[in-house]
């Protein structure tokens, strides 16, 4: 069943059972890499092929967006003999992806327990919502639902008709839970080749989420953040006070971060636009400061200031910056800053990358051509390899490879139009 010839992975068969973003993601990531990744669709294809609706029916965007590379496999688990075509297919595979309830992976047919006994050798990497144990093992979840549960719409500090607003540039907790997945395949083939036996790895959104904000949740015993106190003390008188959101949203957003930079580091509206500022380091602020002709006492390492302090010196200081950068277009600003080696950069739309050329230059933005006759440009593999990338190809139809995967393991042609007939297994016709 090895079918692709290069990239780094191209040793590797992957069968993937991916539902909407992480899974797919982290399927598109091996495949980038040379992986043979089969993704293996029910008979009406995977969900996302229905979101953004194109033509022909069953293509879209989102679909075409994440699926790069793979072969399609139509076949219909709810039933035995389609149970078995995934179960020889497994037989012969490296690795198996799953972003689905365990519940559904139980019934299908394609849980953990029922494919090790199939091939003790595979490499399982499983996501759910919440982990495997606990109260909430079984619970469906999306990165929307994990952004409230693990605080990360809070913290955005963005209100939407009275409540949170999710970050909607990207369902990054999701893309994370993709890559954290690809690299369970990598290391787990790794140890099984070593072993000559299978493993489980098993990750979470909510594993995702909390990594992603590592720096937020560390407690360190005596030295709580300003954050955390804020949460023993305030939180819960402001609930029970029935305060709106907004206002207990606002109270511990100026708890949290950290005061001292966090107007070096931040947007700002010119004359004519918006730019970035991304002053961390103490002699970029110094530089600016003093470009700028802004006296920031906080630079007074002797002063001990109270986050209260910090926070009203901040503001004050932020509000002299948004002054002079109202005096400027964008442009000018951003020859002014980089002629004195301030990181800066323009506020963009995300569109607009695809016409960037430090991106196509370095092939993060690339064309393909697509089944249906159309060109396709999206976002492109995440590494160049010394050695060789992996040759590209777009996203599947339904169904497409169906055939070509079967033979590859040994079924007749004629039991394949059998199987076919009998709608056990779809192809791309």
């Amino acid at each position: 069943m090895k079918m692709k010839s290069n990239g780094l992975l191209s040793d590797i068969t992957v069968l993937e059972f991916g539902n909407f973003v992480a899974g797919p993601t982290a399927g598109q990531l091996l495949s980038d890499l040379g992986a043979n990744v089969i993704k293996i669709e029910p008979p009406m294809g995977e969900p996302w092929r229905h979101a953004s609706p194109s033509v022909p029916p069953g293509e879209s965007r989102l679909f075409i967006a994440l699926n790069r590379g793979k072969k399609s496999v139509c076949i219909d688990l709810k039933s035995e003999e389609g149970q078995e075509v995934c179960h020889r297919l497994v037989s012969q595979a490296d690795a198996v992806i799953s972003n689905n309830r365990k519940d559904t992976s139980e019934k299908l047919k394609y849980d953990h327990i029922s494919l090790s006994k199939i091939n003790p050798k595979l490499v399982y990497v499983e996501s759910t919502a919440y982990g495997s144990l606990g109260d909430k093992a079984a619970e469906p979840g999306f990165d929307l639902i994990m952004q409230a549960y693990t605080g990360i719409m809070s913290t955005e500090n963005k209100i939407y008709h009275g409540a949170p607003s999710a970050v909607k540039s990207s369902s990054y907790i999701d893309y994370s839970t993709g890559y954290a997945m690809a690299l369970g395949v990598v290391s787990g083939v790794h140890q099984a080749r070593l072993t000559g036996q299978g493993v489980l790895l098993q990750t979470s959104l909510l594993a995702q989420a909390l990594s992603m904000q590592a720096m937020q949740v560390a407690e360190i015993e005596n030295d709580l953040s300003p954050a955390q106190k804020w949460l023993e003390t305030k939180k819960d008188n402001m609930i029970k006070n029935e305060t709106p959101f907004e206002d207990i949203q606002e109270d511990y957003i100026s708890q949290a971060g950290a005061p001292q930079i966090a107007q070096y580091y931040r947007a700002y509206k010119t004359k004519n636009g918006a730019l970035a500022l991304g002053c961390l380091a103490m002699h970029a602020r110094k530089r600016i400061s003093s470009l700028f002709h802004l006296e920031d006492v906080r630079f007074d390492l002797s002063k001990k200031f109270s986050q209260e302090e910090l926070f009203k010196i901040g503001k004050e200081f932020e509000s002299k910056m948004e002054s002079k950068f109202l005096k400027k277009n964008t442009d000018e600003w951003i020859k002014f800053l980089r002629s004195h080696d301030i990181p800066c950069e323009p506020m963009q739309f995300t569109e607009e990358l695809l016409d960037n050329k430090q991106a196509i230059k370095n092939k993060y933005v690339i064309e393909l051509d697509h089944k249906t006759g159309g060109k396709v440009r999206s976002s492109g593999p995440i590494f160049n390899v010394s050695t060789g990338n992996a040759k590209l190809s777009s996203a599947p139809l339904l169904g497409e490879n169906t055939k070509e995967v079967l033979s590859s393991i040994g079924y007749e042609d004629s039991y394949i139009e059998e199987l076919i007939s009998k709608k056990i297994i779809g192809k791309n016709l």
